[in-house]
């Protein structure tokens, strides 16, 4: 007598049901991804207006410890010293990020540098690349940056004072623009998080192109980076944080104690 042979079935899909799971899992993946991206880019986001935030406090705190004074955008016979208090020397000194250090502790990282800037070493780098620019032309000064119009009695008796030197004299404070995030260009026009200073859009005559466009030189726009959904993280004088657009960054009364004076968005520099 033969033996009974038993016959199981084999498991397996079927080409439908194959092609229905892809369709399934392609439906997820097409929610899944850009949730995830976003989350990713709001956590940046949220890292650098917390980095701002302290920077400005760390501003207002220099201004309390020098009779009101503000700190000089640029200065290049500055004193300035690192983390291992090593002295700093030209043009790392000159800009303003060793010379607002100690009002952080020395903690650069998570502060002046957030996010891919947070990995820069060496003074120079430090110095260069935070991930703010300064509106150093209009608060506290470009003392020998060569860019902009240097800060002097002469200079003022023509033009009036163009500088904010003291906290007692800003206009408004929640409007004037101290930081923002910034950014330069390569030779192949890569963009990069990361600069000292920023330009506003109108000085003696307007200077930023109508339209933004990462493929234009940083400079074009005076370093400022709108990153987070067309908006940069803006730091003010009173010391609250906001994300503003670059149409809205347009605006003057942002930049210039001048211009917010004479309420005026399309101020430019002229002789009294």
């Amino acid at each position: 007598m033969k033996p009974s042979h038993r016959i199981f079935p084999i498991s397996g899909f079927t080409l439908a049901e194959v092609l229905v799971v892809s369709l399934i899992l392609s439906v997820l993946l097409a929610f899944v991804v850009p949730v995830g991206l976003q989350c990713m880019a709001n956590a940046r986001m949220a890292r650098e207006m917390n980095g701002a935030r302290r920077a400005v406090e760390a501003w207002r705190s220099y201004a309390s410890d020098n009779n009101q004074s503000v700190l000089p955008g640029y200065q290049m016979d500055a004193s300035a010293r690192n983390a291992r208090g090593q002295r700093v020397t030209f043009p790392a000194n000159a800009r303003y990020v060793f010379r607002l250090a100690p009002y952080l502790e020395y903690a650069l990282k998570g502060t002046l540098h957030v996010n891919q800037q947070a990995k820069v070493n060496s003074d120079y780098d430090v110095s260069m690349a935070p991930s703010f620019g300064i509106n150093l032309t209009f608060v506290g000064g470009d003392y020998g940056g060569g860019t902009d119009l240097l800060p002097s009695d002469e200079n003022y008796a023509t033009y009036g004072k163009f500088v904010v030197t003291n906290l007692n004299e800003i206009h408004s404070p929640a409007r004037l623009l101290v930081f923002a995030s910034a950014r330069v260009t390569d030779s192949q026009s890569r963009t990069t998080p990361g600069y000292n200073a920023i330009r506003s859009p109108r000085w003696t005559t307007s200077r930023w192109p109508s339209v933004y466009s990462e493929n234009l030189p940083y400079y074009e726009f005076g370093a400022v980076h709108p990153r987070y959904a067309d908006r940069a993280v803006c730091a003010m004088a009173d010391g609250h944080v906001e994300l503003l657009t670059m149409d809205e960054l347009r605006d003057m009364r942002r930049w210039s104690n001048q211009a917010a004076q004479a309420d005026d968005p399309d101020w430019t520099l002229q002789p009294l």
